[in-house]
């Protein structure tokens, strides 16, 4: 087993992951009215932008030089990275630095937040900048790891792919620590205008705050956010041995290409169903221990539908007993970070017993009639085990099985 012994999360909720869980778990919306740019003639005028107080963070650990060799998403993973490795107390222990990894997420790492590429600053510094590996570089850097560092572009599963990749990593026992992490700062005109023109953004600019509404019968497309999340990974083995707390183990990944559409999912579900399967079956764990699912729930038509016939698909006459949320329902869509940031929530759904809530469930849809936890967190103390789920354009799947630890 892999265990998850630390977690850094930043989305429009919150700059940590204690406080982003906790008025996740409160049902809050972080979605409002975009301020950090101009949104004059764009259709969608709304989005998760990260809190102010993030902003302070990052000029703290940025010096001027420093800014000047980063964009946005290269500040973001690694802030996320550094609160997951002091979480995880991993540096403070005797580790060999060629058996650890870092490996993250992100699908347009080239774009600055706000505008669009190349309107930079400092044209020094561009191909420093636009490295999407440099996300991994500076991690890797900074705390000495020189085991394997990469990204991987997987579209909205990206962040999932970089845990599936680190979990591969740790069991196959070439390494004992991996900090895997999603991250991107999509939001910004080009991206919105592009999202538009495939019909994919919520236009709800009246109410910003109860756009995303996954599942819902009224969902008309998904709200665009910046956020992302790191997990310090290790072997059950290492984490034991120098008496790590572990939020959660995780035990089985699958990841597959539906070869369908480049943006559209196969609509009869059979190959989200498929993947989920298959990481299930890669868990080693009993059907009937599976009791909650984390879903990828975008709020757009065609992507929820599928994915609530998939689990029904796999689940049968017990998919309707299951808890299933979204919490893009209350941070939108981070893309690369998406994955991540739901495979942590996951882990600390497991860890304290509560499931967070898909928030701003008005209207059921006669479609998608699985028990979506509306608008209030649930307890589930008995919660042994959970799948969370990852879907991105170009028919990427991938699906985490994890593990209640004892």
């Amino acid at each position: 087993m892999v265990a998850v012994t630390g977690i850094g999360l930043i989305t429009c909720l919150g700059t940590s992951a204690p406080e982003c869980w906790d008025r996740m778990v409160q049902g809050h919306s972080g979605i409002a009215a975009i301020t950090r740019f101009e949104t004059t003639g764009l259709l969608t005028r709304f989005g998760g932008e990260l809190p102010a107080k993030y902003y302070e963070m990052e000029n703290l650990e940025f010096p001027r030089r420093l800014r000047n060799q980063t964009i946005s998403t290269s500040r973001l993973g690694f802030l996320c990275a550094k609160e997951a490795i002091r979480d995880s107390g991993v540096t403070a222990a005797g580790f060999d630095p060629y058996r650890c990894a870092v490996i993250s997420g992100c699908s347009q790492s080239i774009f600055q937040e706000g505008q669009e590429w190349p309107n930079v600053a400092d044209q020094r510094y561009l191909v420093v900048k636009e490295m999407v590996n440099a996300i991994t570089a500076w991690i890797s850097i900074k705390y000495g790891f020189k085991g394997p560092s990469y990204n991987i572009a997987a579209a909205c599963a990206s962040g999932a792919f970089a845990i599936a990749s680190a979990f591969d990593y740790i069991r196959s026992g070439k390494g004992d620590v991996a900090v895997a992490l999603g991250v991107d700062m999509m939001l910004n005109r080009q991206s919105i205008i592009g999202f538009n023109e495939l019909l994919a953004l919520s236009e709800n600019n009246d109410s910003p705050e109860s756009a995303s509404c996954p599942f819902d019968n009224r969902r008309s497309g998904f709200v665009l956010s910046n956020g992302g999340c790191a997990l310090v990974l290790e072997s059950e083995g290492f984490a034991r041995k120098r008496g790590a707390p572990v939020y959660a183990f995780i035990r089985g990944t699958a990841v597959l290409s539906e070869a369908y559409n480049i943006v559209a999912p196969e609509p009869t579900g059979r190959e989200i169903a498929r993947t989920i399967e298959l990481a299930i079956a890669d868990a080693r764990i009993p059907l009937a221990n599976i009791g909650y699912i984390n879903a990828h729930g975008t709020s757009t038509r065609q992507n929820d539908l599928s994915e609530t016939v998939a689990i029904k698909q796999v689940f049968g006459n017990r998919a309707c007993g299951l808890a299933v949320s979204s919490q893009k329902s209350m941070i939108g869509h981070t893309i690369g970070g998406a994955g991540a940031i739901e495979c942590a929530v996951t882990a600390l759904t497991l860890r304290h017993g509560i499931i967070t809530p898909t928030i701003n469930y008005r209207e059921p849809d006669p479609q998608c009639n699985l028990d979506y936890v509306p608008n209030v967190a649930r307890e589930a103390k008995n919660l042994e085990a959970a799948v969370t789920n990852s879907f991105g354009f170009g028919g990427h799947n991938c699906s985490i099985v994890l593990e209640k630890s004892c």
